[in-house]
């Protein structure tokens, strides 16, 4: 579940960075022209990549879940391909804030990946969130790997009950997740979650594009 996490915003994510710096060049000469100003664009570009963001979370999940055996029921296959398409567009919109913080497409590939390897350490596999040193505590709540494998595993161990020998075994998918500090946790509040992320860095990616806008001298 967490490798399934990683692929999906990695993916995403290199998808976006890869392309917008380039695409960026365009806009900001289509702007200065008065063609249309950069809300729009955003929605429309938000929009517009909504069958594409979607396609790849859902046919990596159609293959995925059968051939890893997971909860053989329809109800968590479709909240399984949910909550990663919701990752997969918010890993989207952190690109958009890469690819508009750094002028070439060579440096957006190389802070991206940066960026995101934080999110995957600090992800709730292999750093617990309760464990995380106090300084980096905000860390986990802003991780959108985080979110994507708390959601992810909550729909699979949810009310599963485990084969066991002793005591102090795991019994129960809700110990399971307790373990994980994920004990108490709605996959809706995952979903809600990749949500504020994706305003979050769409409302960066507005910023950044309008302080960076190039500035052109008027013609008389």
């Amino acid at each position: 579940l967490q490798v399934a996490a990683i692929n999906t915003a990695m993916a995403a994510l290199t998808k976006t960075v890869g392309v917008f710096p380039r695409e960026r060049a365009i806009v900001d000469r289509e702007r200065a022209k008065g063609s249309y100003t950069l809300g729009p664009y955003l929605l429309s570009k938000l929009l517009a990549e909504i069958p594409i963001g979607a396609s790849f979370p859902l046919l990596f999940g159609a293959i995925l879940y059968p051939m890893a055996r997971l909860h053989p029921t329809f109800s968590r296959f479709g909240q399984f391909c949910g909550i990663v398409t919701a990752e997969s567009f918010a890993a989207s919109a952190m690109g958009l804030t890469v690819g508009a913080m750094v002028p070439t497409a060579e440096a957006a590939m190389a802070l991206g990946p940066s960026l995101m390897t934080v999110f995957i350490v600090f992800g709730g596999y292999y750093v617990n969130a309760d464990n995380a040193p106090i300084v980096f505590r905000w860390i986990p709540l802003v991780s959108l790997i985080r979110w994507a494998f708390q959601g992810l595993c909550i729909n699979e161990f949810r009310g599963l009950e485990f084969d066991h020998r002793n005591r102090h075994d795991i019994q129960s998918g809700d110990q399971a997740l307790d373990r994980l500090s994920f004990g108490g946790s709605r996959i809706i509040d995952t979903v809600k979650a990749q949500g504020r992320i994706l305003v979050f860095w769409y409302y960066t990616t507005y910023l950044f594009l309008e302080k960076n806008k190039p500035k052109y001298q008027q013609v008389e």
